[in-house]
C-alpha cells in the first residue's frame, strides 16, 4: 500500500529526530483541521480569495511532511481559489480533506510504531 508520505525523505527532513517529528505531527493534528474548515467555509461563502489564502497556508504546512499527493491537492485548491472558481474548489477541497485525514492518520501510526 502506498503511503501518504515518503518515510525515508521525511526522516531525512527531520534529521531522524522522532521527538521533533512527533511534535510537528501534533501541530498538524491541531492546526490543519481548523484551516480545512476555513477553506470549506470560504468555499460555501463564495470567498475565493480566502479559499486561495487558506489553501496556501495548508500547502505550506503539508510541505513539511513529504506528502506530495496532499501537497498537490492543496496547490490545486489554492489555484482554484486564486482563479475565483469556488465551484471547482469545493470538489478539490473535499479531496484535500480526505487526503489530509489520511496523512494525519498515517503519520500518527508511523510515530506510534517508533515510540
Amino acid at each position: 500500500m502506498a503511503q501518504a508520505f515518503d518515510e525515508s525523505e521525511l526522516l531525512e527532513h527531520v534529521d531522524h529526530d522522532l521527538s521533533f517529528l512527533a511534535d510537528t505531527v501534533r501541530m498538524l493534528e491541531m492546526d490543519a483541521p481548523p484551516l480545512m474548515q476555513q477553506v470549506n467555509t470560504a468555499v460555501a461563502a463564495g470567498d475565493a480569495p480566502a479559499v486561495g489564502r487558506t489553501a496556501h497556508a495548508l500547502k505550506g504546512m503539508i510541505s513539511n511532511f513529504c506528502a506530495p499527493a496532499a501537497q498537490a491537492l492543496a496547490l490545486e485548491v489554492e489555484r482554484l481559489g486564486k482563479s475565483g472558481d469556488c465551484a471547482a474548489a469545493a470538489a478539490a477541497a473535499a479531496r484535500l480533506e480526505s487526503s489530509l485525514q489520511l496523512l494525519i492518520a498515517e503519520l500518527g501510526t508511523f510515530i506510534k510504531a517508533r515510540s
